[in-house]
């Protein structure tokens, strides 16, 4: 019970965190929105309009960094002065620790369905909300799974800083959104199944064709990459919070 009345103060907290709602939300807005004065009007010889797609993996990418949050509260709770204070109050370091990384998780979630509310009312991009929440989700556990990672395994918050930075941009990088790949195994599969960035927007392209296979296929890929790093996660956390 005492964890549980940490969670309304760590989530007004975030709430109030004015840098993180700058970076990952009014920021994608503004690229959504320029991103749909270039493409206003533009469709392929299919009748497919480019739009959807670029707005839909800008929604997506975005959740790459949303584990950021949680890393800088727990490094702030776990790894300064402020830890001298958490020892003296009676609660499971452990338990608190993950409601924090829920909250974070929840909160990120919470960014995404706005950019999709944005989208779909503002510019008309479609979505199918019920598959997309659930990819999205998948990407928000899975970065804040590994930013804690980054948090646990190495003792400079600066260079963990750096590390999700590297995860997110590299990522999107590999995707090739901003220039194109070398053409070689390597990179063909960092820029499918080898990126949960791809795996996201590859289920929820499929699921939009009515591809349930495919859609249950990589986004069962990233819930297999979800458990194998929360073990890593929990390993690491035993080790440097219990």
């Amino acid at each position: 019970m005492r964890i549980l009345s940490t969670v309304q103060f760590t989530g007004l907290r975030m709430l109030r965190n004015y840098i993180v709602l700058l970076l990952l939300l009014v920021v994608p807005i503004l690229l959504i929105t320029v991103f749909s004065f270039i493409l206003a009007g533009v469709e392929t010889e299919t009748g497919e309009k480019p739009l959807h797609g670029v707005v839909k993996i800008m929604v997506v990418s975005f959740q790459l960094f949303g584990g950021s949050i949680v890393m800088s509260y727990i490094q702030h709770e776990f790894f300064t002065a402020h830890r001298m204070r958490l020892n003296m109050i009676p609660i499971r370091k452990e338990l608190y620790a993950f409601s924090i990384m829920m909250c974070g998780t929840v909160y990120s979630i919470l960014l995404g369905v706005i950019l999709m509310l944005y989208s779909q009312f503002a510019l008309g991009i479609p979505w199918n909300w019920a598959w997309s929440i659930y990819v999205i989700t998948l990407m928000a556990i899975l970065s804040s799974i590994v930013c804690l990672i980054f948090a646990l395994a190495v003792r400079s918050f600066k260079l963990a800083e750096r590390l999700s930075e590297v995860y997110g941009v590299g990522f999107i990088l590999l995707a090739g959104l901003f220039f194109p790949m070398p053409d070689n195994a390597f990179f063909d599969f960092m820029g499918s199944y080898g990126n949960p960035l791809m795996l996201a927007m590859l289920s929820i392209q499929a699921i939009e064709q009515s591809n349930a296979g495919e859609a249950w296929f990589t986004a069962n890929i990233l819930l297999g990459a979800v458990v194998l790093l929360f073990v890593l996660m929990l390993v690491l956390g035993r080790r440097r919070i219990g």
